[in-house]
């Protein structure tokens, strides 16, 4: 296991010896990592090897058999869902939601707001500003179901940042988009977490995608593999235990990059 080196910053997120599951079957096993304030993580591994399962452990989804989860210093997730915002992987009915783009984000203020309080004028406010974070303040009164993939995406983001959530979790926010939405993506999150402060933490398949974003990576595989920086992580040796030996990496102005092949 790779250490953090960052223990003078605040920990926000921290899971100690950790496994998630239902009784008789286990998602993840006995994992432990922390999350300072401000940090971007990204989350890798193959199908299947327990990344969504963290971000739901973490919202208090899943049930916790063994370990300790604390959010913002307390083991109540539920208490600590309020400050957490979360994207989770797009679904075909996502797509096909029939609503106005400032009607989907103005969703994310529900929990706080109820759903029999009237929406006011402070909490369309909210939602402006949200989508002029993302940019995309100009098609708020468009259809959902008529944007791009990408678009879309950027709205869902909003939706979960427009409770002004200190942590957000995002699952697989750039699949099925194009190249181009997903560099738009990835500049914008990086935008929420650089200048907004809001610490990130991004499950993707992409390792290369997350690699000039990410202050730390989390590498998975039905347990804790490697958790530290990119050129801590991003190793022939540490991949090969989960992707096998078919790997190559390579640097690319200074970050880790990696091929999948047979190479001579």
């Amino acid at each position: 296991m790779i250490t953090d080196p960052n223990k003078k910053k605040e920990i926000i997120l921290s899971l100690s010896g950790v496994t998630l599951g239902y009784p008789g079957i286990t998602a993840l096993s006995d994992v432990s990592f922390a999350v300072a304030k401000g940090e971007f993580i990204g989350i890798i591994g193959p199908n299947g090897s327990g990344k969504s399962t963290v971000l739901k452990g973490i919202l208090g989804l899943l049930p916790l058999l063994s370990g300790e989860i604390r959010v913002f210093g307390t083991s109540h997730l539920k208490v600590a869902r309020k400050r957490i915002g979360y994207v989770p992987q797009k679904t075909r009915n996502d797509i096909d939601f029939p609503a106005l783009v400032r009607e989907v984000v103005v969703m994310g203020l529900y929990a706080q707001i109820g759903w029999v309080r009237r929406v006011d004028k402070s909490h369309w406010r909210l939602v402006d500003e949200s989508l002029a974070l993302v940019g995309m303040e100009e098609y708020r009164n468009r259809s959902f179901r008529d944007l791009s993939g990408g678009q879309q995406q950027r709205v869902l983001i909003a939706r979960a940042i427009v409770s002004r959530p200190e942590l957000l979790l995002l699952d697989e926010p750039t699949a099925a988009v194009d190249i181009s939405a997903q560099s738009s993506i990835l500049e914008t999150l990086e935008v929420l977490n650089r200048e907004q402060g809001i610490t990130m933490v991004m499950v993707t398949h992409d390792v290369n995608e997350i690699v000039h974003f990410a202050d730390k990576i989390l590498l998975l595989n039905k347990g804790l593999v490697a958790y530290g920086q990119p050129n801590e992580v991003l190793t022939k040796e540490c991949l090969k235990e989960v992707y096998g030996d078919r790997i190559f990496v390579y640097d690319h102005n200074g970050h880790p990059h990696i091929l999948v092949g047979d190479f001579a």
